[in-house]
């Protein structure tokens, strides 16, 4: 009796001593990101047959269990998900907008209210050369906005390229790390223990890439997860596909050079491109692929338009030296560029003759009229002329308006993208921190919780200890009895 006694307070003591290791190491890891809170279980031991009945044996840990719940892990990993595409695209729009810089005095809305204002300042001095040197200096000031604003969406664009370079080579390497993960999991766990501290690290990697890529888990029998990235396989055991970018040049090549050449993500050696995206990856490819097209075409129909309509009513007008008459047929007043090299944002500005001669410029529209000024008032009266620029967008429709209504229009519904976007980040990031507070009530550490279960286990290793003293009186009693 006596040595059953010792056998089952020294099985309470070596248990409690554990059940007392574990709760130090919840304390100790309660800030360590991703760590799961740890709770020993409890067995009681096989009893003793005997004549008289079964008699116990002691308690052990039977396991150590990492407190976790798969269900909480999925909704936190959706609403990260979706907080990765809403905050990338808020961020990246942001930087679109703020190269418009509206309302602003040194906008484009102001540069074209300038242009047509110094058209009509001619057309009350028809005969002027400052008036012509004014012209000129708007229209140059005009050209070198759209120029500005293009290498500004291209300086925009190549960083995006790089950002999503850095994404891509950051998901490759969290996949390969979840790949040996599972290879360390898989062989730490054949002997029927759980790898609870190995768990914690590829939950912290597949969180990250939840963000980053939008994947999605399917946990697998042996302790290893598969990892999906859009409907293909990303992770599955010890193999991880590496995902690559690559340009998607048309087929046939356009007449003109695509400053926008879309990009596509592939996984592995498959010919297609990987859809669908999501997480930060979506947003990227997104933006580059639809939206800073988007913005460079609208700019581009504006610059195209608008050298077309003032050269077409510039060259209906004439230029005079002095008083002879009849007056010189005038030229283009932008470079109106080629079948190879259009007129685009990035190549407005004006034509040669124009800009180094600002007498070239026609105000008159009667070759004997050098006072006439029908030419500076048809000029100035494209400033509020509707269906002055018309584009088709990609799905077909089509937007119009004059030039500065255009131009407002396409700002309007770039800031009302970048609102709406940054709507999306605000509701997912909320949606986020609620599934991570549910997830944490789960499995984070509660430092008040844990010293309370501190004390618990202390007063049971305190009982034991007593228990052993007793068996120890009981013993010594009975060798005295001898």
């Amino acid at each position: 009796m006596n040595t059953g006694l010792f056998s089952i307070a020294r099985s309470a003591l070596l248990t409690h001593q554990t059940a007392l290791q574990t709760v130090a190491q919840n304390v100790a890891n309660a800030e360590t990101p991703g760590y799961s809170r740890q709770e020993a279980v409890l067995t009681a031991n096989t009893p003793v047959r005997m004549t008289y009945g079964s008699v116990g044996t002691g308690v052990s840990v039977s396991t150590i269990i990492r407190k976790r719940d798969i269900l909480l892990d999925e909704s936190f990993r959706s609403a990260n998900t979706m907080a990765g595409d809403a905050s990338m695209r808020r961020d990246l729009l942001s930087q679109v907008e703020a190269v418009f810089g509206e309302p602003s005095d040194a906008g484009m809305a102001n540069a074209l209210d300038q242009f047509w204002n110094a058209w009509s300042d001619l057309s009350a001095q028809p005969g002027s050369l400052a008036a012509r040197a004014v012209v000129q200096q708007r229209g140059r000031q005009l050209g070198q906005l759209f120029n500005d604003y293009d290498t500004q969406l291209s300086t925009i664009r190549s960083s995006t390229l790089e950002r999503l370079d850095n994404t891509v080579s950051r998901i490759n390497a969290v996949a390969s790390q979840v790949a040996e993960l599972n290879v360390r999991i898989v062989g730490s766990e054949t002997g029927g223990d759980t790898a609870n501290d190995l768990r914690d690290q590829r939950d912290l990697k597949l969180d990250e890439l939840s963000k980053i890529a939008g994947t999605r888990v399917v946990p697998q029998p042996n302790g290893s997860v598969s990892v999906l990235i859009g409907n293909s396989m990303l992770v599955e055991g010890d193999t991880a596909v590496p995902l690559s970018v690559q340009m998607e040049t048309p087929n046939p090549l356009p007449t003109t050079p695509l400053a926008d050449v879309p990009v596509r993500i592939r996984l592995g050696t498959s010919p297609d491109r990987l859809a669908p995206l999501a997480g930060e990856l979506s947003a990227m490819v997104k933006v580059l692929n639809t939206e800073i097209p988007g913005v460079r075409n609208r700019l581009d129909a504006m610059a195209s338009q608008l050298a077309t309509a003032v050269n077409t009513a510039h060259t209906s007008g004439y230029t005079f030296t002095g008083s002879a008459i009849p007056g010189t047929a005038a030229g283009n007043f932008f470079d109106p560029g080629s079948i190879g090299a259009p007129v685009t944002a990035a190549s407005l500005k004006l034509h040669s003759a124009i800009l180094g001669d600002p007498s070239k410029i026609a105000a008159s529209g009667n070759a004997s009229g050098p006072t006439d000024n029908s030419v500076a008032q048809l000029l100035s009266g494209l400033r509020n002329k509707e269906g002055t620029v018309t584009w088709t967008t990609p799905t077909g429709g089509t937007e119009t308006g004059s030039f500065v209504g255009f131009f407002r229009g396409a700002v309007t519904r770039l800031g009302i993208q970048t609102a709406s976007a940054t709507d999306d980040a605000a509701v997912a990031d909320n949606l986020t921190d609620q599934a991570n507070l549910r997830r944490q009530s789960v499995s984070g550490v509660n430092t008040d919780e844990e010293l309370v279960n501190m004390l618990r286990v202390q007063q049971s290793y305190q009982a034991a200890t007593k228990m052993i003293k007793v068996a120890e009186e009981m013993l010594d009693t009975l060798i005295n009895l001898v």
